[in-house]
């Protein structure tokens, strides 16, 4: 209280210059209807603008909460879209029935290695949010990798800019299979192996993921070819491909869950070796 009085007897002067400043606006809206009117314009414009200001701040400060609502509904309708693409690449016939497996966990990048031969993501999900080794991971465009391991809260990923790592894939225009696999040069330069070379397939097709694994569901836009050739000593295509997204530089991922991956796993154990 002491010093709210010595503040007071500090600005007196200036304190005594507001009170009656106050005051002298008072009288004059009271007694002349024209002033009165311009007062309040001028209020009405500075509290305006005041709660524009108020507005803004609350909006910046409530930024975390939209963004969490954001990437909940991205989460959902990534869901929709991997079922739509992957049913629609079927016959109609067999679309009604086929089973659709997939899920996907939301997550961040928290560490992105691209510069060596075998590179690596860090994910901010892990055995808490239900996520298991070799579940594949995917961004908005495109694969980022397979998990490798997780901790409680953290998934370390092998990246799809891995020299090791290959993906099942294919064209739109032709069922095909091969095998994607990185060049070890540009984060979005690729090749693929193993696709016979009676297949029609041709420079500026797209390449989706195949969904011959257990990792990815089939229709996930990869890239375009940019280069063709017929190996006619092998009966193979030599393919270059350029990737849509570059996965160096990604912040949101989602990692997909296969719920029937344990029993297809026990399957292939029992096959004859």
């Amino acid at each position: 209280m002491q010093r709210i009085l010595n503040a007071l007897l500090q600005f007196k002067n200036t304190v005594l210059y507001l009170f009656l400043l106050l005051l002298s606006l008072l009288f004059i809206y009271n007694q002349s209807p024209f002033h009165g009117f311009s007062l309040e314009k001028y209020g009405f414009y500075f509290s305006s603008k005041l709660f524009s200001t108020s507005k803004n701040i609350s909006a910046y400060f409530n930024l975390k909460d939209v963004n969490k609502k954001l990437t909940e509904e991205n989460e959902q309708l990534k869901n929709f879209e991997l079922k739509e693409k992957d049913v629609l690449l079927y016959p109609e016939a067999l679309s009604q029935k086929k089973r659709f497996p997939f899920r996907v966990v939301k997550a961040h990048v928290i560490k992105n290695s691209f510069q060596n031969q075998r590179n690596f993501l860090i994910l901010d999900v892990g055995e808490k949010d239900g996520i298991q080794p070799e579940m594949g991971v995917i961004s908005a465009n495109g694969i980022l990798g397979i998990v490798h391991s997780v901790s409680e809260n953290y998934a370390n990923v092998i990246s799809i800019l891995h020299q090791d790592l290959k993906v099942n894939v294919r064209t739109t225009s032709s069922p095909a299979f091969g095998s994607l696999l990185w060049s070890g040069q540009s984060t979005t330069e690729f090749h693929i192996e193993d696709v016979v070379s009676n297949a029609k397939i041709a420079i500026g097709d797209t390449v989706i993921t195949g969904g011959m694994s257990s990792y990815f569901p089939l229709g996930i836009p990869l890239g375009k070819i940019t280069q063709l050739e017929k190996n006619e000593g092998s009966g193979y295509y030599a393919i270059d491909l350029s990737l849509f997204s570059d996965p160096s530089q990604v912040y949101n991922a989602y990692v997909i869950e296969n719920k029937d991956f344990n029993e297809l796993q026990s399957l292939l154990k029992k096959l004859p070796q």
